[in-house]
C-alpha cells in the first residue's frame, strides 16, 4: 500500500516535468522565429504558461480546460492521461496505476516501451529527486543570504539626500522602495523584501559605488522597473519550478531564456521611458555592465543577463510613435496587431489538452492478468454467446470512450459481426457488459485494430 501511494506521487511529478519540458522545449526551437515577431513581454507570458504548469497537476489541468483550437501542443505530446478522474487531462507517460511492477512508459506519438519494476526502485528514485531538490533549495538559499549579507553593508541613501535627490523624479509611489550604494558589487541589482526596517519589509536595489552618476541615473531607472513589472515574483516562481524539475535540462535552458526575456522586457520598458541620447547612452551601459557577473542562481534579485543579447536588442530598438486619437486609430496599432494575433495563437496552441486518452497497450496488461492471456479472453467472449467450436474471431476491433470502459467489434468466422462491451471497476477488473448482434459491418472509425 504504502509503495503504491509513493509510485503515485512520483508518476504525477514525474509526468508534470516531462510535459512542462517538452513545452518549454518546444519554445526554445520557436526562439529564433518568436524574437522576430513577439515582444519580450509577450514571450514572457507564453514561458509563463509553462512554469505556472510546472507547480501542481491541478494548475496543469486548470490551463488544459482552455481547449479552444482544434490541434494544440498538449494534444500531440499526450499519449495517455492520467487515470484519477481530478487530473484526466494531465499527461500519464509513467501510469498513475502498477500491475504486478509491470508498466508502459508512454512515449508522445503512442508509442510505448515496457517496463518491469522492482519494489526498490520507486524509493530510490524518490529519495534522489528529493535529494536534489533539497540540495539546490540550500545551495539557492545560501547564494542568495551571502548576495544580501555583502549588499546590506553598503550606505543607505534618501530620496531627499544628494544622491538620490536629482532622481527624485523615479521614485515609487510607495515608500517600500529602497536603495543602497555598494562597493565591490559585481553588477547592480534589486532584491525583493530584503531588508526589514522599522517593522516594513522593503524591496532594496543596491547600486555600484562606482557608477558615475548618468550612468547610476539609468541603473536606478532599470532596477524600479523590474518592480513596476513585477518581475520580482515571476523570477520566484520560475526559481521554484527550476528546483522541482531539476532533473530535466529543458528546464534548465527554459530557465536561462526567461531570465533573458525577463531583462530584456524591462529594457524595452526602459527604452520607452528615455530620450534618443538616453537610449544611446542606456546602450552604452549595457556594453559596460554587460560583463557583470549573472545573478541567476539568486531567486529574488536581478542581476546582468546575458549582455551581447541585450545590447543587440537594445541598439536595433524603435521607438513607437505616440499619437493623439483613439488606439484603434493608431498606425502603429494596426502595425502590432498581427504580432498580436499570433501571439494570442501561440497562446491557446500551448494551453488545452485531451482528457480521457487511453493506452491500448494499458488494457492488454490489465486482460493478461486478469484472464491470463489475450487468447483466453477472446475464448470467453465466444463462450457467452454459445456458438460452437467452429466458430472463431476473424477479426477484432477496440475503441475507448473513457479510461474504465471500452466496445469491442468482432468479426466472426461464419461472417456475423457482433459488438461487446466492458467496463472496469475500481480495483482493475473488467466486466462485461453485453453483447449486440449487428445487422451489418459497422463503421469502425475510432476503432483500432488489436486481433489477430
Amino acid at each position: 500500500m504504502l509503495n503504491q501511494l509513493l509510485w503515485l506521487l512520483l508518476s504525477g511529478y514525474l509526468n508534470l516535468g516531462l510535459a512542462v519540458g517538452l513545452a518549454c522545449g518546444a519554445l526554445l526551437l520557436l526562439r529564433p522565429l518568436l524574437k522576430r515577431v513577439l515582444s519580450p513581454r509577450q514571450r514572457l507570458l507564453l514561458w509563463m504558461t509553462a512554469w505556472f504548469s510546472a507547480y501542481t497537476l491541478q494548475g496543469y489541468q486548470l490551463l488544459s480546460y482552455l481547449h479552444v483550437l482544434p490541434v494544440t501542443f498538449r494534444d500531440l505530446i499526450t499519449p495517455r492521461t492520467m487515470e484519477n478522474l481530478s487530473f484526466d487531462r494531465v499527461p500519464a507517460y509513467f501510469p498513475d496505476c502498477q500491475w504486478d511492477q509491470q508498466i508502459n512508459l508512454a512515449l508522445p506519438g503512442g508509442s510505448y516501451v515496457p517496463l518491469s519494476l522492482e519494489p526498490w526502485m520507486a524509493p530510490l528514485a524518490g529519495a534522489v529527486l528529493l535529494g536534489g531538490v533539497v540540495l539546490l533549495t540550500l545551495y539557492f538559499s545560501r547564494r542568495s543570504e551571502g548576495i544580501k549579507a555583502q549588499a546590506s553593508q553598503g550606505r543607505l541613501l534618501d530620496w531627499d539626500g544628494p544622491e538620490l535627490k536629482p532622481f527624485y523624479g523615479l521614485k515609487p509611489a510607495d515608500d517600500y522602495v529602497l536603495v543602497r550604494l555598494c562597493r565591490g558589487l559585481p553588477t547592480s541589482f534589486v532584491y525583493q523584501k530584503a531588508e526589514k526596517l522599522d517593522g516594513i519589509k522593503y524591496n532594496m536595489i543596491y547600486l555600484q559605488e562606482e557608477l558615475p552618476p548618468e550612468r547610476m541615473a539609468l541603473v536606478l531607472r532599470h532596477e524600479l522597473n523590474h518592480l513596476k513589472r513585477n518581475h520580482t515574483w515571476m523570477k520566484g516562481i520560475i526559481t521554484c519550478g527550476l528546483v522541482l524539475h531539476w532533473w530535466n535540462p529543458l528546464i534548465w535552458l527554459a530557465y536561462k531564456y526567461t531570465c533573458l526575456d525577463l531583462e530584456m522586457d524591462c529594457d524595452r520598458f526602459t527604452l520607452e521611458q528615455l530620450s534618443p541620447q538616453n537610449c544611446r547612452e542606456y546602450a552604452r551601459t549595457l556594453v559596460e555592465l554587460g560583463a557583470g557577473k549573472q545573478l541567476w542562481d539568486a531567486p529574488l534579485a536581478f542581476g546582468e543577463s546575458d549582455g551581447a543579447a541585450r545590447v543587440k536588442a537594445a541598439v536595433t530598438w524603435k521607438k513607437r510613435t505616440v499619437y493623439v486619437q483613439e488606439a484603434w486609430k493608431q498606425k502603429n496599432f494596426w502595425l502590432r496587431l498581427p504580432g498580436f494575433l499570433l501571439f494570442l495563437l501561440l497562446l491557446l496552441f500551448f494551453v488545452g489538452g485531451p482528457s480521457n486518452v487511453v493506452l491500448p497497450a494499458d488494457v492488454d496488461i490489465q486482460i493478461t492478468e486478469q484472464f491470463g492471456s489475450q487468447e483466453n479472453f477472446l475464448q470467453q467472449e465466444l463462450d457467452r454467446l454459445g456458438l460452437p467450436d467452429s466458430v472463431t474471431v476473424q477479426q477484432g476491433w477496440r475503441s475507448f470512450q473513457q479510461t474504465w470502459f471500452f466496445d469491442a467489434v468482432y468479426q466472426l468466422s461464419d461472417g456475423r459481426w457482433v459488438e461487446s462491451s466492458w467496463y472496469r471497476y475500481s480495483d482493475g477488473t473488467w466486466s462485461h457488459m453485453g453483447w449486440d448482434w449487428l445487422s451489418s459491418p459497422p463503421d469502425l472509425a475510432g476503432y483500432t485494430a488489436y486481433y489477430p
